[in-house]
């Protein structure tokens, strides 16, 4: 599994600090000089994003990946160069080109849009937290300087989100792929999320599945059996 950051490190908090409160004040003055009139709910995303990102990066879970197996470098890198021209683009079409907008108020998309986003962001948290409270540290080897972590296989299937689906991280993401066009109100965007977004994330989701044998050597059959991939099965 990826190297998570159980314990506190001064260093990393500041710095962590100190970058979102850049990104908090860059937004902030980047949406009242583009968009006055309408920048509250811009703002309010950027906020949360922003503030979910700085949360992911100190405890040192992969932007936008599970962190739960080892992930594909190569389709980290095809998502990435997706998600964020896909958030360039949301932004540019509500500010300037005006391509792909909902035709409704915006206050209905974006309201609407902040509650989807933050559900996605919810569940992103939700399962990190729920990792970092079970995740077994083990002191790094000789020669090395990096932790291993363990996850104790049933206290693993029975988290609350892991009962849902086996990659409930990347479900989560596409919720926020979503969440992303309601805020800008862009139909475009809905349509990225379901034709590129979603692929994207489905392939990466059949990479990781075949590694979790990695962490679940005695209760993958069973977990299969029972929990879904991608979509989340309530029961």
């Amino acid at each position: 599994m990826s190297s998570f950051v159980k314990r506190f490190k001064p260093g990393r908090f500041i710095w962590t600090a100190l970058v979102t409160l850049y990104f908090l004040i860059f937004f902030t003055n980047f949406f009242r000089d583009a968009i006055p009139v309408r920048m509250t709910l811009p703002v309010l995303f950027a906020y949360v994003f922003v503030l979910w990102l700085s949360l992911e990066y100190y405890f040192g879970s992969p932007f936008f990946q599970s962190g739960t197996v080892e992930h594909s470098a190569f389709w980290r890198g095809i998502f990435a160069f997706f998600v964020y021209p896909f958030l360039g683009y949301l932004g540019a079409d509500f500010i300037w080109w005006h391509w792909t907008q909902i035709p409704v108020p915006v206050a209905v998309t974006g309201l609407l849009g902040l509650a989807v986003f933050g559900i996605g962001t919810y569940v992103r948290l939700g399962t990190l937290f729920d990792i970092l409270k079970i995740a077994q540290v083990r002191p790094p080897v000789r020669g090395s300087k990096e932790e291993t972590f363990l996850l104790p296989e049933k206290r693993f299937v029975g988290l609350r989100f892991q009962k849902l689906a086996r990659h409930p991280r990347y479900f989560a993401t596409f919720i926020q792929l979503v969440g992303a066009a309601l805020v800008f109100r862009s139909w475009g965007g809905l349509v990225l999320a379901v034709v590129v977004g979603l692929p994207l994330l489905l392939q990466q989701v059949k990479y990781e599945d075949a590694r979790l044998r990695d962490v679940l050597k005695h209760e993958l059959k069973a977990y299969s059996d029972t929990v879904p991939a991608f979509w989340p099965r309530f029961r």
